[in-house]
């Protein structure tokens, strides 16, 4: 990895699993919540063993994050193995031993063998197959949430779902979830969550447990594929000028390292060895003033490139090792041929493989997207991450004026709305004209979260209409899908200012105080300072930031036609950028 690095320590019986995350930039909103959720995700799944009744995990954050944001500092994490008090003695850092029930019996298709061979530990195989175990991959997926933070708050949506079990093919996320499948992965692995194999749909459901019950009966194990989904993914991770930097290539690393996975493709990997080329490659067009694909055989990576298209990787997992039918092995105590060695495990684990993935994926992509923009601040990103997720387009699209009220969203956006050609939305306004009565109103007689509702609507509504610079509610992206929405159809704009500024402002209009609910009940100054501290990590994510204290409407208008004009792609000028009016002349 060439910006992100991690280490993880920890033996599945020990104390406890230790990870270490250096790069991470500072500014990132971080709880252990966060990470324990993908956690529980990652110990559910028919077929477990009764490892999964005894651990609960859960991640102590012990370095580099304080007050809920990282520092730029490792991220340090502690995840206790609750099972070790079953162990102790046997597994005791103290000096001690030799353990009166040693493993001496290699268990085919584990790592026993071959690092009993490599660290000199024949006379007793714990102490290779104890952190060879899948138990330390808890720690990469705690990790891994980390990275997923990040992604997540730039617009870099991760999931997966479980392709096949035991030779049983389930349903594809293109047919079950095409729309997830396009625009949202974390929603897609969210559904697949529903299912306790991971599948995206009943019957696909049934067919694979029943698999499973099959190999219990057999007291054998099954392998299967698991398919990632990462989108929102701009052009230009990766590189195509030397071997190590190529996207395909980093990511097929990351996911072979994974215990028990075999093989990995990107897009159609294997298929396209069987079609010729007019079948395989992605045909380019512009539609809708951009840059797309109307197929992704690719998988989203060309030339070790990303080319802006859904991100698509599967994964091939062998059959668990330790299988209670046991294969012959040799006793390296005897030298006798001997059953292989079982210990408690599972019959399947693909669903969990599925997480463990998703983490691989998400410190990948966190690693390359590092890498291209640079950048030791969550802030310091923004711009340049912007300018990349747009470089494929040929207009900017909508301009969205996010921030608190008081910002100057309205005042600046009708004038921006002239010096750009486009029309004016009010998000607000156009929720009232709907309702019938004010926003004041609705909050009385419906309450907030009826208001949010058709807030939701109206930016539907906008994002489907031609580009325009639309003023939203200080409330409207509070809601994961308006950000996706709005990145997918255009810029995002802060238009921020001091409090005290903000209520200066207000309180020169008596009546744009008592138009607004959430400022009622106390003192308005205070209650807009706290309402702004609450959304600060939202309004945090936008493209583009202008404090706007101490400028008029005009002179906001302009700097931000300037700052559009920052983060244009290639393609913009030749359609005619912000504020260019027509486009430049081409050849006939």
């Amino acid at each position: 990895m060439k910006r992100l690095r991690f280490l993880t320590a920890g033996e599945s019986h020990g104390p406890a699993l230790v990870g270490i995350l250096e790069g991470l930039p500072a500014g990132l909103p971080l709880e252990a919540a966060q990470i324990e959720r993908d956690l529980r995700r990652r110990q559910a799944g028919y077929g477990r063993g009764g490892r999964m009744k005894i651990e609960q995990d859960t991640a102590e954050i012990l370095g580099g994050v304080r007050f809920g944001r990282t520092l730029g500092s490792p991220l340090a994490l502690l995840i206790r193995n609750r099972d070790f008090a079953n162990w102790t003695e046997r597994m005791q850092i103290e000096p001690a031993g030799p353990d009166p029930a040693a493993v001496t019996v290699p268990r085919p298709g584990h790592a026993d063998l071959a690092g009993a061979i490599k660290y000199g530990h024949t006379a007793d195989l714990r102490n290779v197959l104890e952190r060879a175990s899948a138990r330390e991959t808890a720690m990469r997926v705690a990790l891994g949430a980390a990275a997923r933070a990040m992604l997540r708050n730039l617009g870099i949506s991760v999931g997966s779902y479980v392709r096949s079990i035991g030779g049983i093919e389930a349903v594809r996320a293109s047919q079950a979830a095409p729309d997830l499948y396009r625009e949202d992965g974390e929603e897609l692995g969210l559904l697949a969550d529903r299912s306790e194999v991971r599948a995206l749909d009943a019957t696909s459901t049934q067919q694979l447990i029943e698999r499973i019950q099959e190999a219990q009966r057999a007291r054998d194990t099954l392998g299967g594929a698991i398919e990632v989904v990462a989108t929102g993914v701009p052009a230009g991770l990766g590189s195509h000028v030397q071997w190590d930097r190529k996207l395909d290539g980093r990511l097929a690393r990351a996911l072979m390292s994974i215990p028990a996975i075999k093989a990995v493709e990107v897009g159609d990997g294997w298929a396209s060895g069987a079609m010729v080329g007019s079948q395989v490659h992605d045909p380019i067009h512009l539609i809708g003033e951009r840059l797309r694909r109307t197929s992704n055989h690719a998988g989203g990576v060309e030339g070790g490139i990303t080319n802006g298209e859904p991100l698509v990787v599967r994964a091939i997992m062998k059959p668990i090792a330790t299988v209670s039918n046991a294969l012959a092995s040799v006793d390296l105590r005897t030298l006798h041929e001997k059953k292989g060695h079982v210990e408690r495990s599972d019959t399947c684990a693909v669903p969990a493989a599925g997480i463990v993935a998703e983490a691989m994926v998400c410190l990948a992509l966190a690693d390359a997207l590092l890498e291209v923009l640079g950048g030791d601040t969550m802030e310091s990103l923004r711009l340049p991450f912007a300018r990349l997720r747009i470089s494929q387009r040929a207009r900017l699209g909508h301009v969205f004026l996010l921030g608190p009220s008081g910002a100057g969203k309205t005042s600046a956006g009708l004038i921006l709305s002239h010096r750009l050609g486009r029309p004016f939305f009010d998000l607000d306004a156009r929720i009232e004209a709907r309702a019938g009565m004010s926003v004041k109103e609705i909050f009385r007689r419906a309450g907030e979260e009826e208001f949010r509702r058709l807030e939701a609507l109206a930016l539907e509504e906008a994002c489907d209409h031609a580009p325009a610079v639309v003023a939203l509610g200080g409330g409207a992206v509070l809601r994961e899908r308006a950000w996706r929405r709005m990145r997918e159809a255009g810029v995002t704009v802060r238009l921020h200012a001091p409090p005290f500024e903000l209520v200066r402002r207000l309180a020169a209009n008596e009546q744009a105080v008592e138009a607004r609910p959430l400022l009622a009940g106390g003192d308005p100054a205070e209650r807009l300072s706290q309402l702004v501290q609450r959304r600060e990590h939202w309004y945090a994510r936008a493209d583009l930031h202008l404090d706007t204290t101490a400028l008029t409407a005009e002179e906001v208008a302009g700097a931000i036609v300037g700052l559009l004009r920052a983060i244009e792609g290639p393609l913009v000028p030749l359609a005619g950028g912000a504020g260019r009016g027509s486009p430049m002349p081409t050849e006939p």
